[in-house]
Formats: structure tokens, sequence, C-alpha cells
């Protein structure tokens, strides 16, 4: 029995997969041969895993119909069936995201179909100031098996970008040029289906505290003193943590906030922290301190109270 894939709407310069299932290699003789006007030349099949398979390429001069194979053994045939051609189709370039919106952080695929007469060359990348290096493009046998000039990659977006549309450029070998796509990027919002955010804080308790002793929501401090900034997030955005400022007009300066990776930690959602210095010079009373996460879509404000001592 022969078994084919790839054999229908076929491109020249595609993949076909043979496989001869029933013959033993005694009976092969090691001679089994495929042939075909669709193939530049005779295909011979090898003995592997129990039958006798090729995989051929269709010659780029196919034009389109339907062409006969047939698979002989020791010159006799014993197996016989079609090749449909389509024709060619010319290079593409595509940009894709996996939801119906490209979100900062998110993924993004990159796919070059390359196969096409007198195309050539196999060094292929991307540049866009959404990611955050150039992405090389490799050839892609599991998008497309059949395809010997796919190629593909599936970078991350920036996971700082603001919303907006971004310029992905494709460029060959030796730095040319070939094509370019745009990409609207925006984060998501309450309300959105994939927004996950769930932020709490800011939180506050004095320095000397052990971190898992509970936390204020309106603390008091002294002029010059010190106090911890909690903020918790079920679902921080990707790179959050590289990002997240507490600000009030009683710090010292921007409070940039840190992930909590220590054990005490475990067990509860996503935190972040830092120590804050309180100015000096303030006259005593009530000050907001406000954390802003998720690209600027969540924005959230807690009170200090300082005190003169």
């Amino acid at each position: 029995m022969l078994i084919l894939n790839g054999q229908l709407d076929a491109r020249p310069g595609e993949l076909v997969a043979m496989l001869l299932d029933g013959v033993s290699r005694a009976q092969g003789h090691d001679a089994v041969t495929a042939q075909s006007p669709a193939f530049g030349a005779p295909v011979r099949l090898r003995w592997k895993d129990g039958a006798y398979g090729a995989v051929a390429t269709l010659a780029m001069t196919d034009k389109p119909g339907w062409y006969p194979l047939s698979v002989a053994i020791t010159g006799q045939t014993v197996a016989r069936d079609r090749i449909h051609v389509v024709p060619s189709e010319r290079p593409s370039f595509t940009v894709t995201v996996p939801s119906s919106v490209a979100r900062p952080g998110g993924p993004v695929a990159l796919r070059f179909d390359d196969l096409y007469p007198g195309e050539q060359g196999t060094d292929f990348t991307v540049r866009s100031s959404a990611l955050p290096r150039p992405a090389r493009l490799v050839r892609d046998k599991l998008f497309d098996f059949y395809n010997p000039r796919a190629y593909s990659v599936q970078p991350e977006l920036k996971s700082d970008l603001a919303d907006g549309t971004y310029t992905f450029e494709l460029y060959g070998p030796h730095g040319h040029r070939i094509a370019e796509q745009r990409l609207a990027v925006r984060a998501s919002w309450p309300g959105d289906p994939d927004y996950l955010g769930k932020a709490y804080g800011p939180d506050f308790n004095e320095p000397r505290r052990y971190p898992d002793s509970g936390h204020g929501h309106d603390v008091r401090v002294r002029l010059g003193g010190k106090v911890v900034v909690w903020w918790h997030d079920v679902y921080p955005d990707p790179g959050e943590e590289t990002r997240l400022t507490a600000t009030s007009p009683a710090f010292t300066q921007v409070l940039h906030l840190k992930r909590d990776d220590t054990k005490s930690a475990d067990g509860d959602d996503p935190r972040y922290f830092n120590t804050a210095t309180i100015r000096a010079g303030l006259k005593p009373g009530r000050y907001p301190v406000t954390v802003v996460a998720h690209h600027g879509r969540v924005k959230k404000t807690g009170y200090l109270t300082v005190t003169a001592r």
C-alpha cells in the first residue's frame, strides 16, 4: 500500500512524503523507486522503521495540474497514485498574534514564506522597535513541513510598550530589506476579556516590623523617618516588576518597588515592596501615596500621616 502526504494542492518546490507499506525488506531488495513527471528525477525509497519511504521535492518548473506517480520494485510497478500541483505564490511575510489584539509582553508569530522560483538565501531577520532585539527566522518544519522555504520565529513583544502601531521590517542576506508589516498593540483594560489584573494596595508598615505582621492603609510616620510600601497583584503584567513605582509628595524620591521573592512571600499573591524615606522639611499632615500599574490602567492611592515626632 502506498501512502502519500503533501501531494494535494502542492506548490512547485514543495515536498511530497511517500511510504510503501506492506513490503518487507527481502521483497524490496533495496531497489524501490518512485517516478513522476512532477519530480526532476526518479526517487529512491529507503528502508526505515519497517517500511520503505522517501521525501521528494516537486520541480520548481511544474505547471498546475495532475501528475501520475508510480512506485516500482526492481523495475516492476507495485503502486500508483497522483500528485496535484497548484500555481506558485509570491513570497509573503506575515505578523500575527494568538488573540484578536496584540498585548505588550505577549508572543508574536513572524513568518516568511519564500517558496517561489528564483528565491534563495536562508538568512532572514525581523527588526522592530516593538521587539527587545532583532529576531532571526529559522526553517519552520513544525508549521509547514512540506514547504522547504518556510521560516518563522515567535519572540515576545516588549513588556512596556505604549499603545500604538508598530512596524516590523524583514531583512534578507546582506541587510537587504524585503518587506514590512504593521501591528497594532494595545494593553488590555478592565472590561476586556483577557484583562486579569487584580491589584490592591498600597499598604504600609514600619521597617522594623515583620513583613507578615499586617500592613496598614493609614499609618503614622515621623518627619525624616522611613516606611515600607507594599503592593499586591494577583495577575501582574509581564515585566511589571521592572517598572512599578510609588510616588508621594512626602517621599524624598520616586520609590521603585521590587518583587518580594523571599520565603515569607510563599502562599501570598505576587507582592512588591520597598522602603521610602520621608522628607524632613514637610509640614505634618496626611499625604497621598500613589501606585500606577498595568501600563497605567490601574491607579490606587493610600495615605500616610506624617508627624513631627
